[in-house]
């Protein structure tokens, strides 16, 4: 079989679908858009610009019909609670690299159950 025809019977092949739905739908994909990118330090404009973009299918749908208004009071409530946050990414401090042989470990280990054999 080439490799670009799918199998029909074959179980895991993947298939899209469009499920209509309402102006709830689209409000609440809007809210879970505007509050997903907040969190990961969009501005207000970069949040725009997403909405505006089509390659952000379901956001441009939201904006094409919820409109321009209802789109900025969500962008502008949702940083409101999450544009608060910097992120800022740092490495954690390098940690100081401890060299000691198997075999040392090993004697450390016998001399202890030696100890330990003598007290009982």
């Amino acid at each position: 079989m080439p490799y670009h025809e799918p199998d029909p019977s074959d179980p895991s092949i993947l298939v899209g679908v469009q499920i209509s739905g309402s102006e709830e739908t689209e409000l609440d994909m809007a809210y879970v858009f505007a509050e997903e990118f907040a969190r990961l330090g969009f501005s207000e404009e970069r949040l725009q610009a997403l909405f505006h973009d089509p390659f952000y299918a379901a956001a441009n749908r939201a904006l094409q019909v919820l409109g321009e208004g209802k789109i900025r009071s969500i962008i502008q409530e949702t940083l409101a609670v999450w544009g608060r946050f910097p992120i800022a990414v740092q490495d954690a401090a390098e940690r100081k690299q401890w060299d000691i042989s198997i075999d040392s470990l090993r004697q450390e280990a016998k001399s202890h159950l030696r100890q330990d054999r003598q007290k009982s």
